[in-house]
């Protein structure tokens, strides 16, 4: 999709992903590629990485990866507005690359639809909609394919979106230094939703629909979508800070949902962090309201049931303001 995005913002800067490389909770990894007598090799590191380490990095022929930005940085929750024609429950995260010249993971699938949103620089594309062979010779750490001429090429440019559905070869090499921010998409294997309608889409919400096409898993699919990474969960707040927010109208208002939470609804329950409960039906449009502004105000602080509050809270719901 040509230009589809005029400007990407909020952005990040080469240096602020570098940053969250060298942090400890922080998935990263940097792929760097080589020829080994006449053939393309690939070779995976794991992060934290440190900081003299990435500043001492060649001039060309690697990318650096980092995960979840979205969870570390809210802010950048913003551009997840892009594909709001999509479940947000669907959104698995939003994750950046950086990549020097000819730098790139080599050719490859993805089991998940994902939207590709160039940023700075110039990244050229091959698609290949036809069968292409594995290639385990060609890393130790990546799962690739083999090497294809595609039979669809793009050059990305700032502001250029590439849409790849799941399983789809791909091949992407930066021709000049540049970022590329992409949305990946998750679902558990039970469920697709090919025949998915715009009229069901709204913040948080789960719909009948969702839940036919999960067939027998019905029951277990909001806590499957709102199930959180084990090193991105949010960490409950103790008994005496849950009394104390419960018993300050001022704090209550003030409450935004934490970067790593994921907050869900249906017709009948609430799904925080892979947790559900009966959701009252008074409750039901305020919860839908803090999924869609991702914080509190003084109409849903007097809105919301004690009950339903204090189990948002005991979850993790939550940023715990500083006494």
């Amino acid at each position: 999709m040509p230009q589809a995005i005029t400007s990407i913002r909020p952005a990040i800067t080469r240096n602020e992903l570098a940053w969250l490389a060298t942090l400890e909770d922080v998935e990263s990894r940097i792929v760097f590629t080589w020829n080994d007598r006449g053939r393309r090799r690939y070779r995976a590191e794991t992060g934290p990485f440190d900081s003299a380490y990435l500043e001492a990095l060649p001039k060309r022929d690697w990318t650096l990866l980092v995960h979840d930005v979205e969870k570390h940085i809210p802010v950048m929750r913003k551009l997840f507005g892009h594909v709001s024609f999509v479940p947000d429950w669907r959104i698995d995260d939003l994750m950046i690359s950086f990549a020097a010249p000819g730098g790139g993971v080599g050719p490859h699938r993805d089991n998940y639809d994902v939207f590709l949103c160039q940023g700075i620089g110039v990244r050229d594309w091959r698609i290949s909609t036809l069968e292409v062979a594995d290639d385990e010779a060609a890393s130790d750490d990546l799962l690739l394919t083999s090497e294809f001429d595609g039979d669809i090429r793009h050059t990305a440019r700032a502001g250029d979106v590439l849409y790849l559905p799941p399983g789809v070869a791909h091949w992407g090499t930066a021709q000049r230094a540049c970022i590329t921010y992409s949305i990946g998409m998750r679902a558990p294997q039970f469920y697709s939703d090919s025949d998915l309608q715009l009229a069901e889409v709204r913040p948080g919400y789960i719909s009948a629909a969702a839940h036919r096409r999960a067939g027998e898993h019905a029951s277990g699919l909001g806590r499957a979508v709102t199930a959180t990474k084990e090193w991105l969960t949010p960490t409950a707040p103790t008994d005496d800070e849950i009394e104390a927010v419960l018993a300050s109208p001022a704090a209550l208002r003030s409450l935004r949902l934490h970067g790593m939470a994921l907050l869900a609804y249906d017709d009948d329950s609430v799904y925080l962090n892979g947790a559900g409960r009966k959701l009252p039906g008074s409750d039901r449009e305020a919860i839908g309201t803090v999924c869609a502004t991702r914080r509190m105000n003084r109409t849903l602080a007097d809105t919301i049931s004690h009950n339903t509050l204090a189990w948002l809270l005991t979850n993790g719901a939550f940023e715990i303001p500083e006494p």
